[in-house]
């Protein structure tokens, strides 16, 4: 559980996209009483957004720029808020218990097996060696057994996640390109990548809020 925790909040950081700087000098509107063309500076290039102290303009609070970011870390501690992880979560847990169950009762079941054979051992129930020994040997083909059915509950509980995180993936990218057809943001970012930024372009809450609406009405 923990590792589809990790797995999927690194999707949803992953989902929120905006690791590379887009062109948007055309979409971006400053007041025309500005002292610096804006024109003039290269919003292309995020390290002269940085560095380039000249470019007052850039940064200017008479300019709006069409970018929102959402905090993966506050959305972490919301997640329990998520109607659809809820339910996937429930999945996993659901799967994680049938397999840990199926795997208790494969090992009672040879742990039984074996006491009844050293009982027998002592108590000199093999009449021969051949019987001693072919009986130890189906012991020890059950446990091999024993070992491929962990390895393969464990595999089938991997590929669970996978599987889940994928539809997680697809939830989350689909529903940013809906979420933004009204918006019209031309960059969401994760907060987490970045070194300031005004909280006026925090989306979190109402991400949080459409994903489960979205989602409701889906079901």
């Amino acid at each position: 559980m923990k590792n589809f925790n990790i797995i999927a909040l690194s999707v949803l950081a992953l989902a929120v996209l905006g690791l590379y700087i887009m062109q948007f000098t055309s979409k971006k509107s400053c007041s025309d009483d500005s002292n610096t063309d804006a024109s003039q500076v290269n919003l292309v290039d995020s390290t002269a957004i940085l560095t380039d102290t000249l470019g007052v303009a850039a940064l200017d609070s008479t300019c709006a720029y069409p970018i929102a970011y959402v905090n993966v870390g506050k959305l972490q501690e919301s997640l329990q808020k998520f109607d659809f992880y809820k339910k996937w979560n429930e999945k996993l847990l659901q799967k994680e218990a049938k397999s840990t169950k199926e795997m208790k009762d494969a090992q009672q079941k040879l742990a039984t097996e074996l006491e009844v054979f050293q009982q027998k051992y002592q108590a000199g129930g093999f009449l021969t060696k051949e019987s001693f020994e072919q009986e130890q040997n189906r012991l020890y083909s059950k446990n091999q057994e024993l070992q491929e059915l962990q390895m393969r509950l464990e595999q089938d509980f991997a590929n669970e996640q996978l599987k889940l995180t994928k539809q997680l993936m697809d939830t989350i990218d689909n529903f940013f390109k809906i979420y933004n057809q009204d918006r019209k943001y031309i960059m969401i970012v994760n907060s987490a990548d970045l070194l300031y930024v005004d909280e006026s372009m925090d989306i979190t809450s109402d991400v949080l809020s459409q994903l489960n609406d979205r989602y409701s009405k889906k079901k």
